[in-house]
């Protein structure tokens, strides 16, 4: 009996090592993907050719970048963070 429930305490707390993972993980996928929209959106501004779009892409801009501070300020010290090194491969820590 007491194996049978030391088994499955084992198997509950290597479930949560997997979800802790994989929600660092989707902190780091969520700055990322707020980084990505603010960039295409500034692109955008750089290659508009009429004030009105440019401003639209700005504001666009503006607001996939307050998007991706505050995430970062609110997953600071939390997330696991990207690292290319030397050798173009990726790295992980937590950041």
């Amino acid at each position: 009996v007491y194996r049978i429930n030391w088994l499955k305490a084992r198997a509950r707390r290597d479930r949560w090592k997997e979800e802790v993972s994989l929600v660092r993980h989707e902190m780091l996928w969520t700055c990322l993907w707020f980084e990505y929209h603010k960039d295409m959106w500034e692109k955008r501004a750089l290659q508009s050719t009429e004030p009105g779009k440019e401003a639209y892409a700005k504001k666009q801009m503006g607001l996939w970048n307050d998007f991706a501070k505050k995430a970062r300020l609110m997953f600071q010290g939390k997330q696991v963070d990207c690292i290319q090194n030397g050798s173009g491969n990726t790295q992980y820590g937590v950041c």
